[in-house]
């Protein structure tokens, strides 16, 4: 079965060219981002709104709510069951998003992880509030040097993760990893990456992106959410999203609104600054610059090659 892979950094423009595609080729659309499963959680994770998923449907969005937990590992299970029906329907996926962990987990897949429970993650939260992340990844290098290796000192969610695997475990989260090569999904992928090469114009996008979120209401978006659901707080996945974590904070009075806009752009470019560490790391990307105003001429030529061959 032919795969077709749309990978980029937050804001470089993934949605719209997956569109173009479904528009030009027998795709479905599978949505690979970790925050758009998410029920009522449309502004922020720049969600494409409601009319345009009955033209661009895409699997795997709204599938959960913020109180609910999604993994890598449900994540592997939904896409397997859906490829299934696809290839039924002679119809090729096409896995567009950002979430790195979620594309890295269908190449090389983990072994199952424990679950995380509210106590764990209320305690790794609280480590976190007191002791900071510098802390929070010294314990990591005690507790799991191998896995640390692999993690940049900063990225607060996969830390956090780490360390929940081991509190409710006992096991560093390394042990959990098979070592074996890569499955058979790897087979007939064709991965377009969209990989700024102008560093500049991705932060623009951002700044830009981040505006138009509070304009649109992500904070009254924040406050519907934790209204609906009373027991949400900053330890559940949903709410570490960028953004989201930012606004919740704010409304509980730990952020300033004047700072709130820089915190939300401060906080995006870094998480795409580690999306493209992830990228450099891949193997068999075809770099695009979404910049490029040929852009969907040259996807067009690849795809169909790629769907031909």
């Amino acid at each position: 079965m032919k795969k077709i892979f749309i990978i980029g950094p937050t804001a470089s423009g993934k949605t719209k060219l997956a569109k173009f595609t479904y528009d030009n080729f027998n795709v479905d659309l599978i949505s690979v981002d970790s925050a758009q499963v998410y029920q009522d959680m449309d502004i922020g994770t720049a969600k494409i709104s409601k009319s345009e998923l009955k033209s661009y449907p895409h699997h795997l969005i709204d599938i959960r709510n913020p109180s609910e937990k999604y993994s890598v590992n449900n994540f592997k299970v939904d896409v397997d069951l859906i490829m299934n029906k696809m290839q039924a329907n002679s119809r090729h996926p096409l896995l567009v998003g950002g979430t790195m962990m979620y594309f890295n987990a269908l190449e090389f897949p983990l072994d199952i992880l424990p679950e995380t429970t509210r106590m764990v993650r209320e305690k790794v939260n609280k480590e976190l509030e007191e002791f900071g992340i510098d802390f929070l990844f010294k314990k990591l290098k005690e507790i799991d040097p191998v896995i640390s290796l692999k993690i940049n000192d900063k990225d607060t969610q996969r830390i956090t993760r780490a360390l929940e695997v081991y509190y409710v475990s006992g096991r560093p989260l390394s042990s959990f990893h098979s070592g074996k090569s890569k499955s058979n999904f790897s087979k007939n992928i064709l991965k377009l990456a969209l990989f700024p090469l102008n560093r500049e114009k991705l932060h623009f996008q951002i700044e830009c992106r981040t505006k138009l979120i509070l304009k649109n209401g992500l904070i009254e978006e924040v406050e519907a959410i934790l209204k609906k659901y009373p027991l949400l707080d900053d330890s559940y996945g949903s709410m570490k999203a960028v953004g989201y974590k930012q606004v919740y904070l704010y409304l509980k009075n730990k952020i300033n609104k004047d700072d709130l806009s820089n915190k939300i752009i401060f906080a995006t470019r870094q998480l795409a600054k580690r999306q493209m560490t992830w990228m450099r790391k891949m193997d068999g990307l075809e770099l695009l610059d979404p910049f490029d105003k040929n852009l969907n001429s040259m996807v067009s030529d690849k795809v169909s090659l790629f769907l031909k061959s």
